[in-house]
């Protein structure tokens, strides 16, 4: 990657911290990360999925990239299953060739478009899982280590952004 991609990429990360924190409406705040996430990684599609209470399984899955008849066209939300049931039970960075080939995969359901490079990581709040950010087809190539650190990066301001959100939320109840 060019040494001017390398400084845009670096240059939206750190702008998106602060403006991450002050956002209060988690549908706006999470739909600016996954923004910044496509851009930063050249992901045609990025999800993130928050946990339930019991951490076992996805309790909302919200997602960029999809048009609104591919969303009606799926037959069913992700729960947690296949490769994404991986990072809920052992949340640290995965990032995949081809999501279709590993041992965990579980197949799409019917309406879903094809995928293949896969990357996702855990967004930790307080050293608990809350939830996490999942990035698929990259446009060009596959996903790499600056590809890595760059959403590990988005899903920290993420963890920060919600805690402080729901810190402000108490306080004012």
């Amino acid at each position: 990657m060019s040494h001017l991609l390398e400084e845009d990429r670096l240059r939206q990360l750190i702008a998106l911290g602060p403006s991450l924190v002050a956002e209060l409406d988690l549908d706006v705040l999470l739909g600016r990360l996954l923004e910044t996430a496509c851009s930063v990684t050249a992901a045609r599609y990025s999800a993130i999925g928050v946990l339930d209470k019991e951490r076992r399984q996805l309790e909302r899955f919200v997602t960029l990239g999809l048009s609104d008849s591919q969303e009606r066209a799926i037959d069913h939300r992700p729960r947690g299953l296949g490769v994404l049931g991986v990072l809920i039970h052992d949340p640290r960075p995965l990032r995949l060739t081809d999501v279709t080939a590993h041992p965990h995969s579980s197949g799409f359901p019917a309406g879903h478009p094809p995928m293949s490079s896969f990357l996702g990581v855990p967004i930790m709040i307080r050293a608990q899982a809350w939830g996490n950010l999942y990035l698929t087809n990259k446009r060009i190539g596959e996903f790499t280590p600056a590809d890595e650190f760059a959403a590990t990066t988005l899903a920290t301001w993420a963890a920060i952004a919600v805690d402080h959100a729901r810190l402000l939320a108490d306080a004012t109840a």
